[in-house]
């Protein structure tokens, strides 16, 4: 069930040559068991039984399809790496989607841009113009204290009036950043209550179609906007919607609520990312401000030390962005390499999926239906037509116009059916080369009091196969002599337990 391969264990082939009688009568593969994690473990069995090249094809669907989600987590982590590289340096990345797509393209759609101030701007642009002003910077060169001092007081005033004003802006972005957080979460929680009631609707949808009367536990005295609960014989309306009309309304409410959730989210992104830039240049800026204020109390004769810090900021800040940027595109690179790997499984799993039964498959499946529906009317089948059953490609299962054999049958016939189909796997196997063991083990095989006739040519069939080279063993509590007439004439070897003996007897 998780992807992984492993064994197909001895319990899931047996149900084929082994009928018990407590519970092995009461369907076709009555025993198959599915406690042991694997996927459609009655298709896996038949498959290896009969040695069906769809085996192959679906161990390499697997392979396949444990590579897309492993390529998919690695996409979510590189993606993540992304996000946190990029939130910490106060960039935004745009066009990177949670998954990879078909129609993803790393130059068409992932952009990254940062809030210069007046607006966001991409972080090539960006960092051309940090570069243009540190070459500025290092053209003019330094100055002492004493020439820089008026120079200085004034930037310092323009500085503090400036960190006043980017605190307020940096206070109000923190809020909006809050805020969207906020209606993010709350939006997800409007959608999981959405997406419970669908279920709900769904469930309840199923068991009408089955037949089942009254209200299915819906709730039926609260709102089926708001939830509130309604006061006794409040009536919302004459009409109410039925439950296809309220599945078919909560489905496009979660449309709706999916891509307002989505649109929420990015303003989340868009604010986080602004609130670190700002607190970045924030950050920045005090550090400017402190350092005028110790040019400004430094000996005249000494270099503007201001003036120096300013431009080791600047190169400081022009180096992080330029590393930030290179992570950042050495890891689109890596998604962009794993686009192309997902796109490529992915087109061989749409071929694999689309591929037909082999030839050799479809002989033998054939051949399945063929000795499936000779051995019915040799048995006396009334409940269809014997020729109108077919074994399915998708199952290899017994079934009748799409649906497999079940209610529609009588006892004594679903008895029949499960005769016919487990010798049919036995003489199949004998014709093509399988890992059938040409083993089949009946335990009381007539239940349902099936007719004597049936039951004879049930022996028949068993008595044939075994001059064919298999081994048929049947236990049954039929009288001895009634039971010896019917094998007449049939090639077989009894054995008589006298009645209040064991087969299996404890040593002496």
């Amino acid at each position: 069930m998780d992807g992984s391969e492993g064994t197909l264990y001895l319990e899931c082939l047996f149900p084929y040559f082994f009928v018990e009688q407590k519970h092995g009568w009461s369907g076709v593969q009555a025993r198959i068991p599915t406690y042991l994690g694997i996927q459609d473990v009655s298709k896996r069995s038949a498959e290896f039984i009969l040695s069906l090249d769809a085996m192959d094809m679906v161990l390499e669907s697997q392979r396949i399809e444990s590579a897309i989600t492993l390529i998919e987590a690695d996409w979510r982590n590189v993606e993540r790496n992304i996000s946190d590289i990029s939130a910490r340096a106060g960039i935004l990345v745009r066009g990177i989607p949670p998954k990879p797509k078909s129609s993803w393209q790393r130059g068409e759609s992932v952009s990254l841009e940062v809030d210069s101030g007046s607006g966001w701007v991409t972080l090539e642009d960006e960092i051309y113009r940090l570069a243009a002003s540190l070459e500025e910077q290092l053209a003019q060169g330094l100055t002492s204290v004493g020439e820089a001092a008026p120079e200085l007081e004034e930037s310092l005033s323009i500085n503090q009036d400036k960190a006043t004003q980017l605190s307020i802006v940096l206070s109000s972005a923190i809020e909006d950043w809050e805020q969207a957080k906020k209606q993010a979460q709350s939006l997800e929680l409007r959608i999981e209550a959405l997406e419970e009631d669908l279920r709900k609707h769904k469930d309840a949808a199923l068991l009408q179609r089955l037949g089942a009367t009254g209200s299915y536990g819906l709730p039926d005295e609260t709102c089926p906007t708001c939830g509130q609960s309604l006061p006794d014989g409040f009536e919302i309306t004459d009409y109410p919607l039925t439950i296809e009309d309220n599945i078919s309304h909560l489905e496009k409410e979660l449309t709706t609520f999916r891509s307002m959730q989505l649109d929420a989210s990015r303003v989340a992104d868009v604010s986080q990312v602004r609130v670190f830039r700002l607190r970045e240049e924030m950050t920045s800026l005090r550090a400017t401000i402190r350092s005028q204020k110790d040019a400004l109390l430094s000996p005249n004769s000494l270099p503007d030390a201001a003036k120096l810090a300013q431009r080791l900021q600047a190169e400081e800040k022009l180096k992080a962005l330029r590393g930030v940027r290179d992570s950042i595109e050495s890891s689109v690179d890596e998604l962009e390499s794993l686009a192309a790997t997902w796109r490529q499984n992915r087109d061989a799993l749409t071929a694999l999926r689309r591929r037909e039964l082999t030839t050799a498959d479809d002989v033998k499946i054939r051949a399945l239906k063929d000795s499936l529906t000779s051995q019915l009317e040799a048995y006396g089948f009334r409940s269809l037509e014997p020729r109108s059953i077919d074994v399915s490609p998708r199952t290899y299962r017994p079934n009748h116009e799409g649906f497999d054999l079940g209610f529609d049958l009588s006892a004594s016939d679903m008895i029949r059916v499960i005769w016919a189909y487990l010798f049919s796997f036995m003489e199949v196997s004998r014709e093509f080369q399988t890992n059938h063991p040409q083993l089949l083990i009946f335990d009381e095989p007539r239940q349902q009091e099936a007719a004597r006739f049936s039951f004879q040519q049930l022996l028949r069939r068993a008595a044939d196969n075994g001059a064919a080279g298999s081994q048929v063993i049947f236990a049954t509590s039929e009288e001895e002599d009634d039971l010896r007439s019917m094998l007449v004439g049939l090639p077989h070897q009894m054995t008589s337990i006298p009645r209040g003996e064991k087969l299996i007897k404890p040593r002496t």
